[in-house]
């Protein structure tokens, strides 16, 4: 019975940190909030997000199969 509400609070964890690394990625690209820092370097971390946060979604599609 733990393991069932570890593995549930594991999987909103996951899907809540998936939501905030797309949102990192939205944020540094399409907004201005991140003014300081050029372009560039926000496209490349935007990437960086990006690409990590979908890894993230494809392991916990993965893991709950």
């Amino acid at each position: 019975m733990a393991l069932k509400k570890n593995l549930s609070f594991r999987l909103i964890w996951g899907i809540l940190m998936v939501v905030i690394y797309l949102g990192m990625s939205y944020l540094l690209v399409f907004t201005n909030l991140f003014t300081q820092f050029s372009l560039t370097l926000r496209i490349i971390f935007g990437i960086v997000f990006l690409l990590y946060g979908i890894f993230r979604g494809w392991k916990i599609w993965q893991d709950r199969r």
